[in-house]
């Protein structure tokens, strides 16, 4: 035990002499974070799935109807999320389209209020801009939509119509009903104040999706770290600490475990960074996660130490890391939920560090369980892999052809 501390504070040592890679190796998970924030912020932002557009609106008719109208679409809060209308004539509006200042042109035609009264369909003139394609086709399905309301709205006043010629009613009373019920069923039918419809998933656990991903970014980046770490424990210097100690008697199990410990001391150091970054997003954090993320860490450690034995060439080492990485974080459910997976990845899930460490962290902190079950089995995989790594060792020292130095006996 001795000599795994002493090789492993000499692994440190070796490591703070040349500090550059180190250091990019602590910043990179922040670099990380600061790209990705940046690309999904409108997607983790409510209702910011696209960015506000303006679009120009002609009104030509010139109603009270009309002009109730686009007061409505102004003050609609729904309708701001997204596009706003700008009111303007016909040759300002061409203006501004041909200059890209607008998304689109509505034109409200002459005219337009009394086909609505009458049960003439006349038609708003919609001009998308080409250089805005999703803006244009997304004003295109608003008022294809509103045209539909517009329709179920006459269909709804003749229905009212009917049952008012019924009634009996004097010419004058029916022409005031039915400029009434006309008005109020337009009104009515575009006073949706809704454009998309906001359903809550189920399959993050009745978590957020912002705290979901914030798990699976921690727990991932430093699975990363933990890559990095092996390629700082395989340089030439450490090559060369390793011959020369191996020369002097000390044992190639000492070097595996002091690999384990090295890389740990760093996924520790990169663990804080992470959980303060992690707490100001969602101010929650305990000590059973903190245990939790320490299990996580040394099992890491373990895995990126075991293939550091398993290969000679760093080439196969980062191979071999990258491939175990990706294929580690993609059967885990920290990308996607379980549920979204095929049967046979979530048969072998159950392998997965990953998984069971963020299944154990949402549990802890979500749910309010404090289970220390995925502890023990974090632990246990760590053990595991000991074996697995002292038993290669022992493989590697029987046969001739491993490349390995003799061992002192």
């Amino acid at each position: 035990m001795r000599q795994t501390l002493l090789i492993a504070h000499l692994t440190v040592k070796c490591w703070l002499k040349q500090p550059f890679p180190l250091f990019a190796m602590m910043l990179f998970p922040i670099l990380l974070l600061g790209i990705t924030y940046l690309g999904l912020k409108p997607l983790l932002q409510d209702k910011q799935w696209v960015e506000p557009f303006a679009v120009a609106i002609v009104d030509e008719d010139k109603t009270f109807e009309t002009k109730l109208l686009m007061k409505q679409y102004e003050e609609s809060e729904e309708l701001q999320n997204v596009l706003t209308f700008e009111k303007t004539d016909a040759a300002a509006a061409s203006t501004r389209l041909a200059a890209n200042e607008v998304a689109g042109i509505v034109i409200v035609p002459d005219g337009f209020t009394r086909g609505i009264r009458r049960g003439n369909n006349i038609p708003v003139t919609v001009i998308g801009n080409p250089e805005r394609p999703f803006q244009a086709e997304l004003l295109k399905q608003v008022m294809v939509s509103n045209a539909n309301l517009i329709s179920s709205a006459q269909s709804g006043a003749n229905a009212a119509f009917h049952y008012l010629r019924k009634m009996g009613l004097s010419s004058e009373e029916f022409a005031t009903y039915r400029e009434t019920i006309i008005t109020d069923f337009t009104l009515q039918a575009l006073n949706r104040n809704k454009i998309y419809e906001t359903e809550t998933l189920s399959a993050f656990g009745g978590i957020t999706m912002l705290e979901f991903y914030s798990l699976s970014g921690v727990l991932i980046l430093l699975l990363i770290g933990g890559l990095f770490g092996m390629s700082l424990t395989a340089r030439s210097e450490q090559t060369a600490l390793r011959e020369r100690l191996t020369l002097q008697g000390v044992r190639s199990g000492v070097f595996f475990f002091s690999n384990i410990l090295s890389v740990f001391a760093l996924l520790v150091i990169q663990s804080i960074i992470l959980i303060s970054l992690f707490y100001s997003v969602t101010k929650m954090w305990s000590l059973t996660a903190t245990v939790i993320l320490l299990a996580y860490c040394l099992a890491v450690s373990s895995i990126f130490a075991l293939i550091q034995e398993l290969f000679q060439r760093n080439g196969a080492k980062w191979g071999a890391g990258i491939i175990l990485m990706m294929s580690m974080a993609a059967t885990s459910g920290s990308v996607l939920p379980l549920s979204y997976l095929p049967e046979m990845w979530r048969n072998v899930s159950f392998l997965n560090v990953v998984h069971h460490a963020h299944s154990g962290l949402v549990e802890s902190l979500f749910v309010g369980n404090q289970i220390w079950t995925p502890v023990i089995v974090l632990l246990s995989i760590s053990v595991a892999i000991w074996a697995l790594g002292l038993l290669l060792i022992t493989i590697k020292k029987r046969l001739p052809w491993s490349g390995q130095l003799p061992l002192h006996v």
